[in-house]
């Protein structure tokens, strides 16, 4: 880290006159490090940040120049405002000074079994010290799937880490830290039902599954731990999903269960749609991507389509048509993030190659400017959803326009600035 970058730890140090000087390298690299110390609590904001940040820096570079700046400053913000508010530990200036534990892996499992989080803690940055980013994704996927502390968030923390790449010498994981802790500090948060029998395969699709499916009861929020806590515990995740998900591939069960989630977008009650809508394809998302990286593809499919139905089955007030689409507008604009969102999503839905790479600029630079972190995240999972399914491209692209102009139009609503 450079001298010019170390004086960013302070909350008074991340104003634009300093950080508008700084690289991109850099900037990235004084954010790292300062959300890579602890947090006492476990809250939105701290839980988001680490994820925030490197879904921003994974869009930076796609952002129009005109756009930068205030996309860097949306960087910024979140080093400032932990630096205010979270940060209560110093991150260690290196893997190296990590206190030494003799097999911290197999001590972080024991301690997140137990609920153990100062031992979680230690072991987790001991691990850090001894392996690299893309090692401790290996070393966690199977870990964190199917657990809900940290708000279920930890696939989507590993997924997003391996392409985040700060040059500061500090190891990135460690912001990981947070989501860690919460999850030891709830050890009973888990999908039981994954450890449950399975029954004999079904004919029925799991889009059929998902369709409509009604919970048994209300959760005592929208919160993602008591979402699936309520699928899971009248046994609905088990009966609706156990015999159709077996077998499935880690591909099939991204093309069968992420377009559901973007139907939900659009074709659902909107007013679910900046959170209950996002997380109900950015969580199954990231299960499925790191599926791979555990002994156990099956259950990154099981709980990527746990995550859909939780969703579907608490916020949902009709059934989904597969055979649904928009009808075309009559005028075409870029500029889609301003239109109803309706409009937005039939503009995107329909748009040519040309026009619809130019709506893709506008909704990276819209996301990568607001100051939203779940539109921020979600935008990017519908660009790489739309990579690995491009001939439903047009779906993923017309559900982040969709969102976009939702929050316009909140915002608007609201007399709130991006």
């Amino acid at each position: 880290m450079s001298r010019q970058t170390s004086v960013l730890l302070a909350p008074s140090s991340w104003s634009p006159d300093h950080t508008d000087r700084l690289t991109d390298s850099d900037l990235f690299d004084a954010a790292s490090r300062l959300l890579s110390s602890s947090s006492a609590d476990a809250n939105s904001f701290t839980l988001h940040a680490p994820l925030e940040l490197m879904a921003r820096a994974r869009l930076l570079p796609l952002v129009s120049p005109s756009r930068r700046t205030a996309a860097r400053r949306r960087i910024a913000h979140i080093a400032e405002t932990w630096a205010e508010t979270a940060a209560t530990a110093a991150a260690p200036a290196s893997g190296s000074e990590s206190t030494p534990i003799e097999r911290p892996l197999d001590v972080l499992r024991s301690a997140l079994e137990d609920g153990d989080p100062d031992s979680a803690d230690r072991a987790f940055v001991a691990l850090c010290a001894a392996r690299t980013p893309a090692e401790i994704v290996g070393d966690l996927a199977g870990l964190v799937l199917g657990l809900l502390g940290g708000a279920a968030h930890g696939a989507i923390f590993l997924e997003l880490l391996p392409q985040f790449r700060p040059t500061s010498g500090i190891n990135p994981a460690l912001m990981g830290r947070t989501v860690i802790g919460d999850i030891a500090r709830h050890p009973d948060w888990r999908l039981r039902w994954l450890d449950e029998p399975s029954p004999a395969p079904s004919d029925a699709s799991l889009f059929e599954r998902l369709t409509s499916p009604r919970a048994e009861g209300r959760p005592s929020s929208h919160f993602v731990q008591p979402t699936m806590a309520l699928v899971d515990d009248t046994g609905l995740a088990h009966r609706a999903l156990a015999d159709v998900t077996q077998h499935l591939t880690i591909d099939q069960a991204r093309r069968e269960l992420l377009p559901i989630a973007a139907m939900s977008m659009l074709q659902d009650d909107p007013a679910n749609a900046p959170y209950g809508w996002t997380h109900c394809l950015t969580l199954p998302a990231a299960a499925l991507a790191i599926g791979d990286r555990t002994d156990d593809p099956q259950r990154a499919v099981d709980v990527a389509a746990t995550f859909v139905l939780g969703f579907r089955a608490t916020q949902s007030s009709t059934a989904i048509d597969p055979s649904w689409a928009p009808e075309p507008p009559q005028r075409f604009i870029a500029e889609v993030e301003r239109l109803h969102p309706g409009a937005a999503a039939a503009t995107t839905w329909h748009a040519d190659t040309a026009m619809r790479a130019s709506i893709v600029q506008r909704l990276v630079d819209h996301a990568a400017t607001h100051r939203d972190a779940h539109l921020v995240k979600y935008t990017l999972a519908c660009l790489d959803a739309a990579e690995h399914d491009p001939s439903n491209e047009h779906l993923f692209l017309a559900a982040a326009a969709f969102l976009a102009a939702w929050w316009n139009e909140h915002d608007l609503a609201e007399g709130a600035t991006t």
